[in-house]
């Protein structure tokens, strides 16, 4: 008979005494740090400091993006071969980052920029889901092809928003957004506006770009006193026993990368082509959205030697929902992270190219701080994130080291002593994620490899489908399973060399195997940066 993983002697030894911890940590609501309430940072204009945003620029497939635009606050640059950039922002605080490249949904990123900070801000890109020609008097019906996303113009209906005389025929762009598979693709942030001057975290069900535009490049909206009809595809982690019937909707202001309230969407289709329909009076991004029932987090942020470090990224990402939210660590290395009540997160800092461990949140019906402090490696590292769908519910991350260590469910290693590398996070039903963070790398190959522990393959990792997200140095590389899974247990992903001066190169290997590979046993030294 399969042995049953949760019944396992030391992860469950470590499970529950995290557990422990944290029931004392909640019911005390005291921890590692004050973190007041968090500051709501500034609209773009703020500060009177430049500073730098770093970056990649990548497809949805996870492919660089060569000579994608990336435009902040009238100065803009363009991305390299490996889909990399730099751009040296005139402004700090909260600012709009613009992402644009051929053949792709544009999108709208959010840094909250310190002066004489560095930042890294990624963007993936969806491809347009489709392009169809209307005719501008008469309307038409866009459907995007495998999806429920859909635009519906009635006669009449659009206009050249410069007032100019309209085309005989339009093209209508339409690309569904799919948070649910992956919260960063998510234009914006997950945040709204209220009318007291706060702003509120949302959490998205779906969301959807409609553009169009005539052959000479002139822009159409829908004109003054009509309406359109949109169907916006159902993409959500939460389960589906919660999933709401009727929601608001929330189009982007584009100057400020807050969401706004206008109307509302009801549920509609048969489940799992389900899809929210209301009536909108502009396009723009619409998201199906309702406001998060929020606690706070509490927690604090140090290096290797244990001292506090401020002005850190603190990020969070649902688990179980989907949103995403960001701070700014305090002058004692203090945070505090809105996440959704009752529910599940991670947690993790980043600070230009370094990034901390990750922790994931347990369910809480309470602001808790968390047992322990994230810790910032100030050497070279990684680490891996993986995720997928409700099937197969057990997907496992494998990290052999060049000192032959295994890193996985039974032996989740430490990041702060040998063998510096650890699982952080680790999930056995379904969606994800698995997080693995390599903290101060050695000189030699680190091999990644997914195992389908659930032994299900219809789905399998293929359809399911899985994603890793390799994070070193700012960049992001993403893969997808290859062709060919069958009942092959073991997908290789990557191999990861390390090179004396800590330099990395990365050698896609997407390969399907009945066993696990073998370790690449190197010298055992650890790598150094060079001064």
């Amino acid at each position: 008979m399969k042995r049953n993983k949760l019944s396992e002697f030391p992860r469950a030894l470590k499970i529950a005494g995290f557990l422990s911890v944290l029931a004392t940590a909640v019911a005390a609501v005291i921890g590692c740090g004050g973190g007041g309430m968090p500051s709501v940072p500034g609209l773009p204009g703020t500060g009177s400091s430049s500073g730098t945003l770093i970056g990649q620029v990548i497809s949805d497939a996870g492919q660089p993006l060569f000579g994608a635009t990336v435009s902040v606050a009238g100065v803009s640059t363009t991305t390299g071969v490996d889909g990399s950039y730099s751009l040296q922002v005139p402004q700090t605080g909260r600012v709009v980052v613009n992402v644009r490249a051929t053949g792709y949904s544009r999108t709208l990123k959010i840094a909250d920029l310190l002066p004489g900070g560095t930042l890294p801000v990624n963007a993936q890109m969806i491809p347009v889901g489709v392009t169809q020609t209307v005719s501008a008097a008469a309307g038409g019906t866009v459907s995007v092809p495998s999806s429920t996303a859909q635009v519906v113009l009635s006669a009449g209906s659009i206009a050249r928003s410069d007032g100019g005389a309209a085309a005989a025929s339009v093209q209508v762009a339409v690309t569904p957004i799919n948070p649910g598979v992956n919260a960063s693709r998510m234009p914006g942030d997950y945040t709204t506006a209220q009318g007291t001057g706060s702003v509120a975290s949302i959490e998205s069900f779906g969301a959807m770009l409609t553009e169009i535009t005539d052959n000479s490049g002139a822009i159409y909206n829908v004109a003054a006193g009509k309406t359109a009809t949109v169907r916006i595809p159902l993409s959500s982690l939460t389960p589906s026993t919660t999933i709401p019937t009727t929601i608001p909707l929330f189009h982007l202001d584009e100057a400020t990368g807050r969401w706004v309230q206008e109307g509302t969407a009801t549920l509609q289709g048969v489940a799992p082509n389900q899809y929210y329909q209301g009536t909108v009076s502009h396009f723009s991004y619409w998201n199906a959205d309702q406001v998060m029932n929020t606690i706070y987090v509490s927690g604090c942020i140090v290096d290797v030697a244990n001292q506090r470090l401020s002005n850190v990224n603190i990020s969070s990402i649902g688990i179980d929902y989907t949103a995403t939210s960001q701070v700014v660590s305090a002058a004692d290395g203090t945070f505090r992270v809105p996440v959704k009540k009752s529910s599940r997160a991670t947690i993790v800092g980043q600070s230009g190219r370094n990034t901390s461990n990750t922790v994931a949140t347990l369910p809480a019906t309470a602001d808790y701080t968390l047992p322990s402090c994230l810790v910032m490696s100030n050497s070279s590292n990684f680490n891996v994130r993986l995720t997928w769908g409700a099937t197969p519910s057990d997907l496992d991350s494998h990290l052999l080291t060049p000192s032959g260590d295994h890193i996985y469910y039974a032996s989740p290693g430490f990041s702060q002593s040998a063998p510096f590398a650890s699982l952080d996070v680790d999930d056995t039903s379904g969606f994800g994620p698995e997080v693995v963070t390599a903290s101060r790398l050695k000189v030699g190959v680190y091999r990644y490899i997914v195992h389908n522990y659930s032994g299900v393959y219809n789905p399998g990792m293929t359809a399911s489908p899985a994603r890793v997200e390799l994070n070193r140095d700012g960049l992001i590389n993403t893969y997808s399973p290859p062709s060919g899974e069958g009942s092959s247990p073991y997908w290789h992903v990557f191999d990861l060399t390390v090179a004396s001066d800590c330099s990395t190169t990365i050698t896609t290997v997407n390969r399907w195997s009945t066993t696990l590979p073998a370790a690449v046993i190197g010298s055992g030294s650890f790598c150094s940066m060079p001064n």
